[in-house]
Formats: structure tokens, sequence, C-alpha cells
């Protein structure tokens, strides 16, 4: 009997001592996952790196310890659960900064949605009650999107249909209305600019059936060393809801200079009305929101040739982003200059706590204001300033996954990871502030005709030259610094 306990207690000590051995293993395991996840991200430095490693090795050391010591296995092997905990805890977050930061300075894509327009009374219901219709179409503008959904059309009818071409959005829109033509189509990105003219024109028409047309391009960024050089990034934030990668309008157009050395960041807005020319329009002038559609190259391509200076990288949200992560950052604080309303919402002068939707109708209101889109632009700011507070306080870490998911699925850039992660590691490294400044150029509206809208003049603002020559030289200054 004696012999069968003393078995027995042999046994217990020998699976206890097993069940420490797996832990012990499991928590070495952790640990080296954690350790690898955090040198392959690069932003700790190797002065907050090495005394991680040894404290890491210390703790580890601990749990092998206790579970080949006669005492303190019980205690070990909590404290080795505790670890495991924790590491894989803080993999799990190191892993997600590392698929977003994937995602996001990827291979972008630009998605057009093409759509077959009819008027709302029309009779046809499916694009096979079309096969006999004529198609009015645009003579030069989008041309190669057009004729991607004019063949995907023809395969689908099995027939090649009848078009004819306009050299302006006016045009086909006059044709399709007066029913010289009986569907149009049309690239969903110029919905907006046709409604300037044609308020009534979503409920006029409808559409048959549309085509998302998905095209890979590439910007390459600038030969810049990061944390030695100057370098401007151009932040686009695109009128439209849904995909990221969908192409439109330009809302926001705001160039931040940055410069490493001295840690100076200025922020230069440009109006979206600004009437400027395109690279691509032939000297032509346009809105500079309406560059957008065209695609961020042409947006980055108008603001270096107005300010005179070379943009290294861009970086794109939409509303659909600023809506999530302003969300999932539990709302953010901003102080506005005006009580307005919009959206909505009512905006008190002071301090004003905002959600998601709030914060969007706070940055995109600018009829309430004597000075239209340049008080739009300090909003625009406010928000950002306000998102960059809340992302910097401890509250970050309670919806980290959410906020990191709303990042991937919503900002696109052509910054490396490595550009982006060797800029937080510096950062960590002297824990310094940056000094940030704010800087917009100004104009007077007028009625002119556009390079996109030919025909009708648009409300558009003429740049003012001084101005613009101030925010060069302003530029210069922090470039040069």
């Amino acid at each position: 009997m004696i012999a069968y306990k003393e078995m027995g207690l042999v046994n217990k000590i020998l699976y206890n001592k097993k069940i420490g051995i797996i832990l012990s293993i499991l928590q070495l395991v952790i640990t080296a996952l954690f350790l690898g996840l955090t040198i392959n991200l690069n932003v700790l430095p190797n002065k907050y790196l090495i005394p991680a490693i040894v404290v890491l090795l210390f703790f580890q050391a601990i749990t092998v310890f206790t579970q080949l010591s006669t005492k303190g296995r019980r205690a070990g092997k909590l404290f080795a659960l505790l670890m495991c905990f924790i590491l894989g805890l803080g993999s799990s977050y190191l892993f997600k900064t590392q698929a977003a930061l994937a995602d996001i300075s990827g291979i972008s894509t630009k998605i057009d949605e093409v759509s077959v327009i009819v008027l709302k009374e029309d009779p046809a219901q499916t694009l096979d009650d079309l096969v006999d219709y004529l198609f009015g179409i645009q003579e030069t503008i989008d041309r190669e999107n057009t004729d991607k959904t004019i063949e995907k059309i023809n395969n689908d009818l099995n027939t090649e249909i009848k078009t004819q071409a306009f050299t302006d959005f006016e045009t086909q829109v006059e044709a399709l209305y007066s029913k010289q033509v009986g569907a149009i189509i049309l690239n969903e990105a110029y919905r907006e600019t046709i409604k300037e003219f044609y308020e009534d024109f979503d409920e006029r028409t409808r559409v048959i059936t549309g085509h998302k047309i998905e095209t890979p391009f590439v910007i390459e960024s600038g030969d810049k060393k990061v944390l030695e050089e100057p370098f401007n990034v151009y932040i686009s934030g695109i009128d439209t809801y849904g995909s990221i990668r969908t192409t439109s309008r330009s809302d926001v157009n705001i160039i931040a200079t940055v410069n490493p050395k001295t840690k100076k960041i200025l922020l230069t807005t440009t109006p979206r009305d600004y009437y400027v020319p395109f690279p691509i329009s032939g000297g032509m002038r346009d809105k500079l929101t309406h560059a957008g559609v065209y695609g961020i190259d042409v947006s980055i391509g108008t603001l270096e040739e107005l300010y005179d200076i070379d943009i290294d990288y861009y970086a794109r949200v939409n509303f659909s982003t600023l809506i999530k992560m302003v969300d999932t950052l539990g709302g953010i604080t901003v102080n506005s200059e005006y009580a307005f309303n919009a959206g909505g919402y009512s905006f008190n002068k002071g301090i004003n706590h905002l959600n998601g939707e709030q914060a969007l109708a706070f940055c995109r209101e600018r009829k309430s204001f004597a000075a239209g889109d340049h008080q739009r632009g300090k909003n625009q700011m406010e928000v950002i300033k306000g998102m960059i507070n809340k992302a910097l306080s401890p509250a970050i870490l309670t919806n980290y996954n959410a906020i990191m998911n709303s990042v991937a699925d919503g900002v696109d850039t052509n910054m490396s990871t490595r550009e982006i992660t060797s800029l937080a590691k510096m950062q960590i490294d002297d824990m310094s502030p940056w000094a940030i400044e704010t800087n917009n150029v100004i104009g007077n509206g007028a009625m002119e005709t556009t390079y996109t809208y030919r025909t009708r003049p648009l409300y558009v603002m003429i740049p003012d030259h001084d101005s613009v020559e101030a925010a060069k030289e302003k530029i210069r200054q922090v470039m040069e610094e």
C-alpha cells in the first residue's frame, strides 16, 4: 500500500515536471516569435531592443529554473502562463502592424466604376434591352475605360453596339435628356462634376449595369534617405466612400514638407477649386479637385508645377477611412473657430467632441463660412490634429486591432514599409517633439470653363501669385534648414 502511494507520488511529480517542461518550451517559442517579429518590424532602437532581449531571456531562465527545482514549480508555471499570454498578445499586435503596413504600401490598384445609364422612365431593365440603343460616349475624356466597357458590352450582347461621341459632358447629358441617345456610358468618377450643373441628374436617371475596371499602377517614390533628407508628401482626401482605390475627385490637397533633421513639418493646404493647369491638359486650366479623377499622378504633377517642387511620396484616404478611423479611436476633440450647422449636426464655437460622421461633416463644410474653402482647410487640419492626438494617447491600445484594420483598408501610399518603420524607429529613439506649422494659399473666386467641363463656366479660384510665392518660400526654407 505504501509502495503504491509512493508510486503515485512519483508519477504526480513526473507529470508536474513534464507540464513544467512543456510550458518552458512554449514560453521559449512565443518569446522567439515575439523577438523575431520585433526585429523584423525594425521600429525598436538597439538601446531598447538589447535590454528587452536580455530581460526576456532572464524571464525564460526563471521559468526553466523553477521547473528544474524542487520548490516554486507552481509559481513558475503561473509565471510561464502569464508570460505566454503577454508575449502572445504582443505578437498579435506586431503581426497586425506588419500586415497593415504591407497593405498600405503594397502595389496600388486603381478602380474605375463605369456605368451604363438611361433615363428614369426608360422601359429598359437589363443590358439585353439596350441591344438596339444608341450609346452616348465621351470622345476623348476617359476613352480607355470607355473602350474597355464597350468591348465588354459587345461581348455580353454578342453584337457591336452603336455609339455617338461627344466632346464634353454637357452635350452628352443633353443628348440623353432629349432622347437623342438612349443610353450613355459614364465613369462614376465624373458624376459629381456633372451634378454641379445638372443637380437633378441622380433623380432623372438610373444605372442599368456597371463595370469595374481594375488597373495596377506604381508611382515610384523619391530616392530619399528619409532619416537624413527633407521630403514632400502629398496627402489626398478623395471624394468617395467605399474602396480607397476608387477613382474620384480629391477634396483634400495637403503637401507635408518634412525635415527629419530639424524635426519640422510644414503642412501646405491648396484649395480644391484652385484654377491650375494639369500635366495632361495641354495648358488648359481646371479645378485642382478634378485632377484626382485622372489619377493621383496627375494631382501630384499639378502641385509639383504649382509650387516648383518634387513630391516624393503620397498618402491617400477617403471618406470611409475617416469615419472608420475616428470611430475606432473612440472619437476625437477639435476646436472650431465658428458655430455652424452641417450634415445634420451642430458645431459649437470652441471645443467639440466628434464621432466619425460628425468629423466628416465638420471637415467638408465650406458654405457656412465667409472664407469658404480657406476655413474648410483649417477645419480639415483640426480633424487631422485631433486624430494624431488621440492616436498618441493610451486609448489606442483598447482598440488596436480595429484601428490597424481601418488603416490597412483605408490608406494607400507609395512610401515603403521600411521607410515608415525607420521614421518610427527614429522617433522612439529620441522622443523629441516635432514642430508642426500650417499654411494655406489664397485666391479670388471667378467663373471659368475648365479642362473637364469645357462648355459652361464653373466656380473656380484664381491663384493669388503673392500667396503662392510665399508658400514656395516657406517650403524652401523647411527643406534647406
